[in-house]
């Protein structure tokens, strides 16, 4: 059965209007340990997620069986859903934006590659860290591809679709020096096969476990911090949701009535870009078929205005902007606008900081609708404008509304992570950071 003859089925059945939501998604994804394999899992897995109105309520059903007597099935399924429906929210299937704009699609074929050759990478990555100096040994090495297909078609004319391909392989090297051991780790996602450099990610994933070993924890105290790309980039991602419209709805947002005002130094951007070309992945549209576009979040330090989808757009009476996916409203490429400012002058001011590389708990020890957080953390010294000894064991305290009024400095270095959020270095004035005391001197 065609999906125009689900929608007439469900129209005839007694929906107002349906959707239809249809993904494939085809991955596999090979572990290796000591040269040996010790998982090959591949998958191939189709999901249909249908939407409807029923008698003014909108609900929704998703299965993994594209059968008719399955579709049949849902469909009343749906309208029962619907008929149980308490609660007045908008329903709304949208009719389509006025256009979308153009992905440039990089649909390599990872499957065309023998599955030798991803299990050699995969081998290859973990021979090349063992025996090097320091590693006890390599924890896991992973090599995992994925290629996904979304259609989405409605009763109102609306046909779209969009597709994605990737690979990413990483070893988890375990460094010991002294009694002291640490873990490190180089993703490399990658759009087209040939792109893998395995020497290059065996050094990275070398040099960073090298640069952990031997720290040391610091004295309790207030002081500069700057955080790594990678680093900004998670704790923004963990705070993301009190951009989200559903946030502010449900009053868990401390945006809620500050829109246009200000919240943050004059020279902080953040911008949601859906094809951003240093981001991982290019959205075209939503999981309800709006059109992404550039959307300005932060600009010179004011808030711009919320994520929505259609239902909280309708609510704030505002435009829908193209921000559902998944079932939630979620960012596409949401990032810090860099600056022109190397990380080398960035932190050239700092006579005593800490440059932070790693964080642990950011679900745990971070309170969105406070701003609240505290997270164990581990980096280096930053000492007369350089970057010297590894720091361990520190927590690292603050509040993530009061750190946007203290950026110091934003560097060049702009990187996205696998979460769609990017960042480059950020140098905030000053952090608690809560460690050995009996280290003082």
């Amino acid at each position: 059965m065609s999906y125009e003859k689900w929608l007439d089925l469900g129209l005839k059945k007694g929906l107002e209007d349906l959707q239809i939501f249809a993904t494939r998604n085809k991955s596999l994804k090979l572990t290796i340990y000591q040269g040996r394999i010790d998982q090959h899992v591949e998958s191939d897995v189709e999901s249909v997620t249908l939407r409807g109105i029923y008698n003014g309520k909108i609900t929704s059903v998703k299965f993994e069986n594209e059968t008719d007597v399955a579709i049949d099935a849902m469909i009343d399924r749906l309208i029962l859903n619907a008929e149980a429906l308490t609660a007045n929210e908008p329903a709304i299937i949208f009719e389509g934006s006025e256009s979308y704009p153009e992905v440039k699609v990089e649909s390599f074929d990872f499957s065309t590659i023998d599955m030798a050759d991803k299990i050699q990478l995969a081998r290859d990555l973990e021979a090349g860290i063992l025996g090097q100096k320091n590693v006890k040994q390599v924890q896991s090495t992973t090599y995992q591809e994925t290629a996904n297909e979304t259609t989405l078609i409605n009763s109102k004319g609306l046909k779209l679709y969009r597709s994605n391909s990737f690979a990413y392989a990483y070893a988890i090297g375990v460094f010991e020096k002294d009694d002291d051991i640490k873990t490190a780790y180089d993703i490399n996602l990658v759009k087209d096969y040939s792109d893998f450099n395995v020497s290059e990610m065996v050094q990275t994933t070398l040099e960073k476990g090298w640069a952990k070993l031997g720290g040391k924890s610091v004295p309790s105290a207030k002081q500069p911090v700057v955080f790594s790309n990678e680093r900004f980039g998670e704790l923004l991602a963990t705070f993301s949701t009190i951009f989200s419209g559903e946030s502010a709805y449900r009053n868990l947002s401390p945006l809620k009535d500050k829109v246009n005002e200000s919240i943050a130094i004059s020279g902080l951007n953040i911008i949601d870009d859906p094809l951003h070309d240093k981001a991982y992945f290019q959205i075209p549209f939503d999981d309800e078929g709006v059109a992404t576009h550039v959307m300005p979040v932060v600009e010179k330090g004011v808030f711009k205005g919320f994520l929505h989808d259609l239902k909280t757009a309708s609510i704030f009476k505002e435009a829908p902007n193209g921000h559902s996916f998944s079932g939630r409203i979620s960012p596409t490429n949401l990032y810090v606008e860099p600056s022109n400012t190397s990380f080398e002058s960035l932190i050239q001011p700092i006579k005593n900081g800490i440059y932070i590389t790693e964080l642990a708990g950011l679900h745990a020890g971070v309170k969105t609708v406070s701003g609240d957080f505290s997270l164990q953390a581990g980096g280096f010294k930053i000492e007369n404008g350089q970057v010297t000894t590894p720091v361990k064991m520190i927590v690292l305290s603050g509040n993530f509304f009061t750190l946007l009024n203290q950026i110091e400095g934003i560097g060049s270095d702009l990187k996205f992570g696998l979460n769609n959020v990017g960042s480059p270095s950020v140098y905030v004035s000053e952090l608690s950071i809560g460690g050995d005391d009996s280290s003082a001197s």
